[in-house]
């Protein structure tokens, strides 16, 4: 699949490292590739398939228009491509076992003055291969072959391909700090520090807001007990698993994390979820989320 269909239908890539290869020892590397699912127009078949990225995968295809009334295609055929015969680039090449699982039984081949046109009966709709003869020598001719034999068995091992992106020196130090810092209870729990950024970070004070938002809170509590309820048996949870204890001076100014609740009354299990607000900025202009890696 091309990068510029790739760009406009916003299809989200992985990386990998395939080889392909094609005529004459030429060869091209993709290192990406994505997920795609296609549908027929023709019917209600359907196909999801890996697909490689290239900048180009050949010329217009065909090389140039050629008349198509001269050939007597029947009005009952439903063409894959109805403009088949207009020059056009390709954005998608098939490997040859989707190609073939898509063909059908029929085929029809047109008779006209000049005609090479075959119709082929696929899951996409009647398609069309070759055009007609021309009454002179072209002056350019394109072949366009590339080498599938291996490249499905490829596709299938991508997520196995061994590939190491590139690292930024604060990914290894993260990584560093989670293998020196992360530890495992005697009932199977992981406990893992959260990580800081290097550097100095100014983090100041956020009581004002954090007591702004409970304040705002105390007051949806007066006027819904059983939202007060419900809040309480999620914090009453947090201290009895040992996620939270209880601060005895809270006179000082510090970090506090500002909370709010979201309501789903759908749920079948917690129509109440708490929600820790990391991303409220302390006196000094910093959350804690902006020091965290």
């Amino acid at each position: 699949m091309t990068q510029s269909l790739i760009n406009r239908l916003q299809l989200p890539v992985k990386q990998c490292f395939v080889n392909i290869g094609a005529v004459d020892n030429a060869s091209t590397v993709s290192e990406r590739y994505t997920t795609a699912t296609f549908y027929s127009t023709y019917n209600n078949s359907k196909h999801q398939l890996n697909f490689s990225i290239v900048p180009t995968i050949a010329e217009k295809v065909p090389n140039e228009t050629f008349p198509r009334e001269k050939f007597n295609i029947p009005k009952n055929i439903k063409l894959a491509d109805p403009q088949f015969h207009i020059p056009r680039p390709v954005d998608v090449l098939l490997a040859s076992g989707p190609t073939i699982s898509s063909l059908a039984i029929g085929q029809i081949k047109l008779n006209g003055e000049g005609s090479q046109i075959t119709l082929q009966k696929t899951s996409f709709g009647w398609i069309g291969a070759g055009g007609s003869i021309p009454s002179m020598i072209p002056n350019s001719v394109s072949c366009n072959a590339v080498r599938l034999d291996s490249l499905l068995e490829r596709f299938m091992a991508m997520e196995d391909v061994d590939y190491q992106p590139i690292k930024s020196e604060e990914d290894v130090a993260c990584e560093r700090y989670y293998i020196q810092t992360t530890t495992r209870d005697s009932s199977g729990r992981y406990i893992v520090r959260l990580p800081f950024r290097s550097g100095k970070f100014d983090l100041g004070s956020s009581k004002y807001q954090a007591l702004q938002r409970f304040q705002a809170l105390q007051r949806k509590f007066d006027a819904n007990p059983r939202f007060r309820v419900e809040y309480e048996k999620e914090f009453n949870g947090y201290l009895e698993l040992g996620h939270m204890t209880l601060c005895e001076d809270d006179n000082n100014d510090g970090y506090y994390l500002p909370h709010h609740a979201v309501i789903k009354e759908s749920s079948e299990t917690t129509k109440c979820r708490v929600v820790f607000d990391a991303s409220t900025k302390s006196s000094t202009g910093i959350s804690l989320n902006d020091t965290r890696c």
